[in-house]
């Protein structure tokens, strides 16, 4: 852990990570249903060829008859693999972990 603690926020390893993650999980999901969009929490049956699943589906059709899917990612702009890219344009780290996702 650094000074700043911003080490627990990046490393998996760190406790409560997990609980943070489904805590925003939480969040978006009730935004959903909040907003009358029935929605399912980590959905059986989406995974992907790595075995990972969304974070969220929409229980009716989105777009083209397709319900959508939502995974949540937090980046921390504090880290310092990310301070340079932050320094130099607002929304580099969303940028980055949204390019991740679609690799």
């Amino acid at each position: 852990m650094d000074a700043e603690a911003r080490h627990a926020m990046v490393c998996k390893n760190a406790p409560g990570r997990m609980a943070r993650h489904q805590a925003l999980n939480d969040v978006v999901c009730r935004a959903f249903i909040s907003a009358g969009i029935p929605a399912s929490k980590e959905p059986a049956g989406l995974c992907t060829r790595d075995g990972k699943r969304p974070d969220c589906l929409s229980l009716i059709p989105w777009q083209n008859g397709k319900p959508l899917a939502l995974d949540v990612t937090v980046g921390a702009a504090l880290a310092e693999s990310y301070v340079e890219a932050v320094a130099r344009e607002s929304g580099a780290v969303a940028e980055q972990a949204a390019q991740r996702k679609v690799e």
